[in-house]
């Protein structure tokens, strides 16, 4: 979710917000694909051609990936053509996750182990305020090429009635019941008013959703005042909801668990407040079972909430043999503390294949509201408690980063003296004076011998060191290619030291198994 203080600046209205969002917004509702060359992706039926027939080529509506790079799918009608879809060839598994030329910011990420597949639901950040009039979805089958089909759920479409359109829309999970997949949602958090949770209905997991409707307490009949709303299917079929109840102050957040009679029905009898279990309770409830222990996933505060802090920046979590508690506090999966740039964290947890993954969001370019998918693999000790996990750049590759594709400074996680920055055609650091820019990890296989820096205004760099796990491999005056020697072999951590006389921006590094002028 977000900063609900500074969320009451975002816009007058809700109105004003959708037509300024919409100006703006840089996804737009068409389906993305990533694929690597080789790779065939089979479309809806129907008549194709492709923008870019060297990177993806297309056979009635089958393509195939050729070359690196991104291309445009159109759809052909009598009508003429459509942009149908963005494909992206070659892109590498990294954090953030998804393709920078997508331009998709997705925060909230829940994610759902549906049928062996990854389903992640979340919200759409817009250019210049939190999240938009837009839900979006995911979808992978080895959580390295992954697909959308558009928004799977707008507040501007007319075909839902709804009754606030154009309003924006925080958080949203999905879930599936009954043959049907479900997904929850709440519309923009304001002061002094109530917010109720919806849920709407479809055939697909990843949408698009109709039938709109709010959720309701079975004795009240009343809406249910919540944010964040997550359902869980247990064991025995029962399901749950989480949420955290809408409070005036944000010092006031907890989190409820409450038995859901039907998709849109809460047993009002049993709502159980747990946050008195956890620690410096943010927002987001996430709720998860691993065995016979129930994993209750949040956004943690760092330190007591107050007017002046709410800076949930922690992905936290509390553990129990019972559903409803008592839930014993475990400590952080996943922090963005120590990250450069502004930035929230929220996310969760889920299994696919024989491994668990905390999904989240960090800021990207040092844009608070450029909140970008990340994936990291978290392992459990004998007790069944999470280890710690901490940011990559490489995310789930397992070896790190491949030095034969370009490294973005965008997915640096450590350092010192630099600022994330939007300069570049995806974004870039910026340097003032010197700086450390460091990557967790990348691959080296022994064999690169120079590496040179693509940015702006290079000419006022005065020295180059880059270090692999903690030794300098390679140094020059001056801008321009180093030679590399004596670089290990497999995972490691990269930095890059650089000193400068004034500002230069860093956009990425390019690794080369020759050395320069050859």
């Amino acid at each position: 979710m977000k900063n609900k203080v500074i969320s009451i600046l975002i816009c007058l209205t809700a109105s004003f917000a959708a037509i300024e969002i919409c100006a703006q917004e840089t996804v737009r509702n068409i389906h993305y694909y990533m694929l690597d060359i080789g790779g065939t992706k089979e479309l809806p039926a129907g008549s194709y051609v492709s923008g870019d027939k060297e990177t993806v080529s297309v056979t009635g509506n089958m393509l195939t990936a050729m070359a690196d790079g991104d291309c445009i799918i159109y759809s052909v009608s009598d009508g003429g053509q459509k942009e149908f879809a963005h494909v992206t060839v070659g892109w590498q598994q990294q954090n953030p996750v998804l393709p920078y030329s997508w331009r998709m910011y997705i925060p909230d990420d829940e994610a759902h182990n549906f049928g062996g597949k990854i389903y992640i639901y979340g919200s759409l950040d817009a250019s210049g305020v939190f999240c938009s009039p837009h839900y979006m979805s995911l979808s992978s089958g080895d959580l390295r090429h992954w697909e959308s089909r558009g928004y799977s759920f707008s507040s501007m479409d007319s075909t839902v009635d709804i009754p606030y359109p154009g309003r924006i829309l925080w958080d949203s999970d999905g879930h599936f019941y009954d043959g049907k997949y479900w997904l929850y949602g709440f519309f923009e958090w304001k002061q002094g008013q109530e917010n109720y949770t919806f849920v709407l209905e479809s055939d697909d997991p990843m949408g698009p959703f109709r039938n709109f409707r709010w959720v309701t307490g079975d004795r009240s009949g009343k809406p249910v005042d919540g944010i964040s709303t997550e359902v869980l299917t247990d064991s025995d079929g029962q399901r749950y909801t989480t949420y955290s109840p809408t409070m005036n102050a944000v010092e006031d957040n907890y989190a409820v668990i409450a038995r859901l009679k039907a998709a849109d029905v809460i047993d009002e009898a049993s709502a159980v407040n747990v946050g008195q279990y956890l620690r410096d309770f943010y927002e987001a409830p996430s709720l998860r079972r691993r065995g016979d222990t129930y994993y209750l996933v949040y956004a943690e505060n760092c330190g007591r909430i107050t007017d002046r802090n709410h800076t949930p920046k922690r992905l936290s979590y509390a553990t129990a043999k019972n559903i409803f508690g008592p839930y014993t506090y475990r400590g952080i999966i996943i922090t963005v503390e120590d990250l450069h740039g502004n930035g929230n964290i929220q996310g969760s947890i889920e299994h696919f294949g024989n491994d668990w993954y905390v999904f989240y969001h960090r800021a990207l370019n040092g844009k608070w509201n450029n909140r970008a998918l990340c994936i990291e693999k978290i392992r459990f000790d004998s007790d069944g408690l999470i280890i710690p996990v901490v940011p990559t750049s490489s995310g789930i590759a397992e070896k790190g980063l491949d030095l034969s594709r370009p490294v973005y400074f965008n997915t640096a996680v450590y350092g010192k003296n630099y600022r994330p920055v939007g300069d570049g055609e995806y974004g870039s650091v910026l340097v003032e004076s010197s700086a450390e820019i460091g990557f967790r990890y990348v691959n080296f296989t022994g064999r690169e011998k120079s590496l040179t820096i693509t940015g702006k205004d290079l000419d006022n760099i005065v020295y180059i060191t880059i270090i692999a796990n903690g030794k300098t491999v390679g140094e020059r005056r001056g801008n321009g290619t180093v030679v590399l020697k004596n670089v290990p072999k497999g995972k490691t951590e990269l930095t890059v030291a650089v000193t400068t006389l004034r500002n230069v921006s860093l956009e990425k590094l390019t690794v080369s198994t020759v050395l320069p002028g050859h």
